[in-house]
């Protein structure tokens, strides 16, 4: 398995790393919009040498970096928030509280509340994962970058940009399995997702592995179904 970067819409790229002791996949993204970047989380820090090189393919410069915006406050996610000057990067605020003091001075604005209007993007506060978990939306590609809220841990992604018949099939046996096992958690995932269903998500943009295209709303709504169901 290799890293990798791809165009997953108009003007937005996904930048895949692979992490061999996990056997899976970390995703970041990036954004052309109005003559600036906008990047979505950043990798492990051990990861730092592809994702600048996948940044500089794409023909990102610092001085064209306006924001960057976090997911979650996970390692594999804020690895590499030294990068950029605090001034641009943005972090949940219940997430801000989780980080040692050290990790807070990366992050120069914080965000709060259930959902609104940033800079550029959308967003939704989906405390399921993490408890300043976001997801991200461009209301202009109409991609949602949902973080690890759902995304394809330890999982192949034979394509960067995927229906992924396959890969929807095993989050409902997953869902199923979680349901039985730990109810309270299928629960808060099906509260989350049903807070995306307000968006037009024409592809979900995951954490880890594949970029799911087409159907989204009904395969969301599926998903919220099994959870709930008697």
């Amino acid at each position: 398995m290799t890293n990798v970067t791809a165009l997953i819409a108009e003007s937005t790229w996904a930048i895949l790393t692979y992490e061999e002791a996990w056997k899976s996949y970390i995703n970041s993204y990036v954004i052309a919009k109005n003559d600036a970047f906008v990047l979505i989380d950043s990798h492990l820090r051990k990861h730092r040498p592809y994702f600048q090189q996948a940044l500089a393919e794409i023909g990102v410069k610092p001085e064209r970096i306006g924001y960057v915006y976090f997911t979650h406050r996970h390692a594999d996610h804020i690895g590499n928030a030294d990068l950029f000057p605090s001034r641009h990067n943005w972090i949940h605020l219940d997430d801000y509280y989780e980080l040692d003091d050290f990790s807070q001075t990366l992050f120069g604005h914080t965000f709060t509340g259930s959902g609104g209007d940033l800079p550029l993007l959308q967003f939704r506060h989906l405390p399921f994962h993490t408890e300043g978990s976001v997801a991200f939306f461009d209301p202009d590609t109409k991609v949602c970058f949902v973080g690890d809220h759902l995304s394809f841990f330890a999982r192949p992604a034979e394509r960067v940009v995927d229906y992924g018949a396959e890969l929807r099939e095993s989050w409902r046996q997953f869902l199923l399995r979680w349901k039985e096992q730990e109810p309270e958690k299928a629960a808060g995932m099906a509260e989350g997702l049903e807070m995306l269903l307000g968006w037009p998500i024409e592809r979900l943009a995951t954490g880890h592995g594949t970029v799911l295209s087409g159907d989204i709303a009904p395969f969301l709504q599926e998903l919220i179904a099994l959870a709930r169901q008697p």
